[in-house]
Parts: C-alpha cells; sequence; structure tokens
C-alpha cells in the first residue's frame, strides 16, 4: 500500500471475459463500528448501488473493463462517525478481496507506468523528507530506524537507503513485498512489529486504504521509539464528499472528486479534524515542524516554479495546519 501517491495503487482487475459471472460470496462486508474510533453511532452520507450507472462507468474507465466481479446487491454506501468525524465506506472488501485488488487488478505494468510519471520534483520531495528526518532527530543516518509502512514501490524507502538511514518495509501486496526484496529492501511483519523499535515511520496514500485505520495507527505508535515520528499522509476528502453530498449522485462527480473517496480503495475518507482525532485516538500529538528545518530539508530553489512550490507548501502544511499532512509524535 503505500504510496507515494501517488495513487500509484489504484488498480484493476484480470482480462475480462466475453461473460461476466458473480465469483462466490461474500465480497465486501459490512463496517458494524466507525474504523477509526470503534464507536457506533454514525449517520449516512450518501448511499447508491455499485452498479449504478456513474459507479459502473468508472468501474469499467478506471479499471479499463478487467472487473469481472458481479456487485448487484451491494451498495456504495459513505457514512460519518458522530463521535470523530470521520467519513468511512461502510460496505467494504473481505481480506480475500482486498488480496485480488492489490495483487491482481493491477496491471503489471504498474511499475513501469510509476517510473514514467516520476520526474525531478517528485524525487525531490522524497529527499527532502528524508532529510527533514534527519535534521529532526540529528543522528548518524545509519543509527535511524525507520520503517516504510505500506511501501507501494518503495519509493521514500529506497531514498531513505540512499541517505544511509537503516530502513525496512511493510507491505499488503506480493507483487510490491518481491520487488523491495529485489532492490534489498527488508520486509517485516506488520502483525508483529515490536514495541518501541523505530525512530521514523513513513506512511503515504495508506490508511485511506486500511480496514481497520484507527487499531493499525495504535500499533504503529506503540512501535515508535519515545519521541518518535510517524507521518501520515492521505487524500483530502472535504470537497469530494461535499460535492457527492451535495448533488445525490456518483456521476456528477469528475475524476479528481472519486479519487478521495474512491469505491473498493479509498474507503477512509479524511479531513485534518478526523485525522488529528485519529492520532489522539492513539496516544499521539500532532508536532508543528520549525519552518528553519522545513526550508533547509528543500532544495530547488532556483527554479521560480520549484521554489514558490517549495515556499509556500511547508507554511500550507505546518503553520496553518489543514491539510491531511501530519507528523505524529510518540510523547516521551
Amino acid at each position: 500500500m503505500n504510496v507515494n501517491d501517488s495513487d500509484a495503487r489504484e488498480a484493476g482487475m484480470l482480462e475480462s471475459s466475453a461473460s461476466t459471472a458473480p465469483l462466490p460470496a461474500p465480497v465486501l462486508r459490512r463496517r458494524e463500528h466507525c474504523p477509526g474510533c470503534h464507536r457506533s453511532s454514525a449517520r449516512t452520507l450518501h448511499k447508491e448501488p455499485l452498479d449504478s450507472p456513474g459507479i459502473s462507468r468508472y468501474m469499467r474507465a478506471h479499471y479499463e473493463h478487467r472487473v469481472e466481479r458481479d456487485f448487484s446487491g451491494y451498495d456504495y454506501e459513505l457514512a460519518q462517525c458522530e463521535h470523530c468525524g470521520l467519513a468511512y465506506q461502510a460496505q467494504v472488501p473481505t481480506e480475500e478481496l482486498l488480496q485480488e485488488i492489490y495483487d491482481r487488478w493491477l496491471p503489471a505494468t504498474e511499475r513501469e507506468a510509476v517510473v514514467s510519471r516520476w520526474g525531478l520534483d517528485d524525487y525531490r520531495y522524497l529527499a527532502g523528507q528524508v532529510e527533514f528526518m534527519l535534521d529532526h532527530f540529528r543522528m548518524q543516518p545509519s543509527s535511524i530506524r525507520a520503517l516504510d509502512f505500506g511501501f507501494g514501490w518503495a519509493e521514500w524507502a529506497k531514498m531513505a537507503c540512499a541517505f544511509g538511514v537503516n530502513v525496512c518495509g511493510a507491505e499488503l501486496s506480493q507483487v510490491r513485498i518481491d520487488y523491495a526484496k529485489s532492490v534489498g529492501i527488508p520486509v517485516v511483519d506488520a502483525s508483529r512489529l515490536p514495541d518501541g523499535e523505530f525512530h521514523f515511520i513513513n506512511t503515504e496514500q495508506v490508511f485511506e486504504h486500511l480496514l481497520e485505520p484507527g487499531e493499525m495507527l495504535q500499533r504503529l505508535g506503540r512501535a515508535l521509539r519515545p519521541g518518535g515520528l510517524i507521518k501520515v499522509s492521505v487524500p483530502n476528502s472535504e470537497k469530494s464528499i461535499r460535492k457527492l453530498v451535495g448533488s445525490g449522485d456518483f456521476s456528477r462527480l469528475n475524476d479528481g472528486d472519486i479519487m478521495a473517496i474512491a469505491p473498493f480503495e479509498h474507503i477512509n475518507a479524511f479531513t485534518y479534524a478526523s485525522l488529528s482525532a485519529l492520532g489522539r485516538e492513539a496516544g499521539l500529538v500532532p508536532l508543528r515542524p520549525s519552518l528553519r528545518k522545513l526550508y533547509n530539508s528543500s532544495s530547488g530553489w532556483m527554479e521560480p516554479k520549484s521554489a514558490l512550490k517549495t515556499l509556500a507548501r511547508p507554511i500550507y502544511r505546518h503553520l496553518y495546519p489543514k491539510s491531511t499532512f501530519v507528523y505524529f509524535a510518540r510523547p516521551g
């Protein structure tokens, strides 16, 4: 799951056959509580059949006609917790279907597609994040123990390795696990992380995919050393939810709107408030990094367009924090 979003985790299925036949049920299960805080008080924001014209059109285009399953009888239902404010899909894939999504729905050429999209600014952005981590801890890179959780194609992990950081990764997809091992990234079992092990945990476009994001953030929080940091970066769903609720029809959304609340994949829809609440539930506190450290770890100042982005991003994200990019710290 990482992904470096940047949404290189978006998925497709096997080659379509001439006739579509339903595969063994159940393919979806219902969440009976909020996946963030585990309270059961929620209200429905939007509901429509998964085989509605708008969702069916999205599925055909997004997965390039590779979907073989029949989702009639299931709904796309977006609910919102009345306690922590997290919006989430009430019907979500079973673990079996999740494995299918991330191992089989994606075309075999996805890795090449990611590489073809990435440019200098993307790698510069990754390097800046690793530099910030090093500046924050002020330790020898080899002494820093880092975890890239849900690493996708391991772009952050590879960048951290290039700086000499002692980094490992955790991932759901076996295809991506095999790739990470092939480029020298050690892979660990996310269900067996030792307590107090890591100085830094990177999660990029991961928590929107998780069946139980609250439980996972608590587990990752325990895996941090006292004073350690976890970076959580997720899509901001505020605009998408507002447009969906206002229109009442999935077909009214464009690709950008759908991204943050995509069926099957982005099953948790965060805002700054709900992400902050998730951190509090896990016993973590938001960290507002100093602008000196943020700018000191940024490059690209000599190119006007890049410099403007470099100048504006730390202010938007951290001086006036309303984005869904948050560093959380374990107290101690």
